[in-house]
């Protein structure tokens, strides 16, 4: 199944993209220092299948609607507990 991993920060979510990538795994990481455009393709890549895990900050917790997500790791806690709710109900 597909992979959301949240991250707290965006240099957190490159180097374990980045990591993920170099074991073999199809991942991509999407943060808020990226362009619009270049989100958007991350996130078409995610729901085309092109990436089977997606590195995320809070950039990607809310208004995100990709149902074949089996999994949310949350491998930094967010700041705000309300993010949590949001981060869970992908």
């Amino acid at each position: 199944g597909s992979f959301i991993i949240f991250m707290k920060t965006k240099h957190a979510t490159e180097r374990l993209a980045l990591k993920l990538r170099g074991s073999g795994h199809s991942a991509d990481a999407i943060h808020g220092d990226l362009r619009q455009r270049n989100r958007e393709q991350v996130i078409r890549g995610f729901r085309d299948g092109r990436h089977r895990i997606l590195v995320a900050t809070d950039v990607a917790a809310r208004g995100l609607d990709i149902p074949h997500i089996e999994y949310v790791v949350n491998y930094d806690l967010p700041m705000n507990p309300e993010d949590y709710i949001h981060r869970i109900g992908r």
